[in-house]
């Protein structure tokens, strides 16, 4: 009996052994076995993932200029009780505020979480405007094998990028062994994202998911039949003038999370943000199309807090949901934003790019993940300052 026990005991070992080991990458990921960096995460998280892949770029520095005018006191604060890396402000022209907290500086590439989502968004828009996506309403299994004779194949890009595919959510029962988590931090993102059964309609329920927007991903790398880093770096990140980027990829030679996790420098968010404030253009090129932009930015049906891949402040809530059912998270907005047409990237736990096309504004902010963040404190206090000084925009 001892001797059959010992047996199946070595034979459960070796079992949930096996799986650690082809499901999860070691050792670098150990520590993070629980949906994304802990708040004592160090600010640069390129030592922490693994395997990664470079977006090159092709850097050009931003012009800076001296507003001493401007008192932004109120936003360092905000900043620091909230664990703040870096808080970078662009108004008119020019860089006009820029400083770095906790450990984190120039070249620091910070966790940014969800805010590789709108990036997605904007590339996505370059490959409908070279012709490689046919269009918005495209449905997926035209990219998608797997699904071209499938009901889930007749889900839109549209609805991929505005968070309404009516797919089912991955499983989070289980912990870190759980289905979600496995997706979040395994080997086999491509089948994880696939294994999801249609639950809804697609274009009717919105509920923001990370496996759809690593649908845009994989539909970007079909179309363009090129490495995801590659054609971003092409398109994008080499024609605003950053320096390399990271991408993580779920293994060697895999595919890159399209949903999180695009390690990129705060300057270089912040010309993202440049990018989509001027309609598409960088120093007088157009990179992306306008009328893309205009999409990205303009409300959804499923949630008009929600553009494609990007958050719009209006209209104004007290508590921002992640899905229609107003189930889990949230993200908190204690006052009113004073600019109510600010639009803006979300990561988890207070990374920004916040964009106000009324101020001529952009301010990035990334710091340790902290779930109190509170959306509407930081631009707020940015555009009072601005307000009050009477800047020439």
């Amino acid at each position: 009996m001892k001797k059959a026990f010992g047996v199946v005991l070595l034979v459960i070992i070796l079992g949930v052994g096996g799986f650690v080991a082809f499901t999860w990458p070691w050792p670098k990921l150990a520590y993070n076995a629980a949906y994304g960096p802990p708040l004592a995460s160090p600010p640069d998280i390129t030592t922490l993932r693994e395997p990664i892949e470079k977006v090159p770029g092709d850097y050009r520095p931003l012009p800076v200029g001296s507003r001493p005018d401007l008192d932004f006191s109120e936003a360092i604060a905000i900043n620091e009780k909230y664990d703040g890396y870096s808080l970078m402000i662009w108004q008119g022209n020019e860089v006009i505020f820029e400083k770095y907290f906790n450990g984190g500086g120039p070249d620091t590439r910070a966790e940014s979480a969800s805010m590789h989502k709108s990036v997605m968004s904007t590339l996505m828009g370059a490959a409908i405007a070279e012709g490689l996506v046919g269009s918005l309403e495209d449905p997926i299994g035209k990219y998608i094998p797997e699904w071209k004779d499938d009901p889930r194949g007749k889900i839109t890009i549209h609805n991929v990028l505005n968070m309404a595919t009516g797919l089912a959510p991955l499983s989070t029962e289980g912990g870190v062994l759980s289905a979600n988590s496995r997706f979040s931090l395994g080997l086999f993102m491509r089948t994880m994202t696939l294994d999801r059964a249609l639950i809804a309609e697609p274009g009717t329920v919105f509920d923001y998911r990370n496996q759809n927007s690593q649908l845009g991903g994989m539909i970007i790398e079909a179309a363009t039949k090129r490495r995801y880093a590659d054609y971003l770096s092409e398109k994008i990140w080499k024609p605003i003038g950053a320096k390399d980027a990271y991408v993580w990829l779920d293994k060697a030679g895999g595919m890159p999370r399209t949903a999180s996790t695009l390690m990129a420098r705060t300057e270089d968010w912040l010309r993202i943000g440049i990018l989509l404030k001027d309609g598409g253009q960088f120093e007088g090129r157009q990179v992306v199309p306008a009328e893309w932009v205009e999409k990205m930015v303009a409300p959804s049906t499923p949630n008009p807090n929600y553009g494609l891949q990007v958050w719009r402040a209006s209209p104004y809530v007290k508590q921002r949901w992640y899905n229609a059912a107003k189930q889990g998270a949230f993200v908190p907005a204690a006052e009113e934003w004073v600019d109510p047409d600010i639009f803006f990237f979300d990561g988890f736990g207070g990374q920004r790019v916040y964009v106000s096309r009324a101020e001529n504004l952009v301010i990035v902010r990334q710091g340790k993940a902290r779930p109190d963040w509170d959306d509407s404190a930081l631009p707020n206090a940015v555009i009072r300052v601005l307000r009050a000084a009477k800047p020439t925009l």
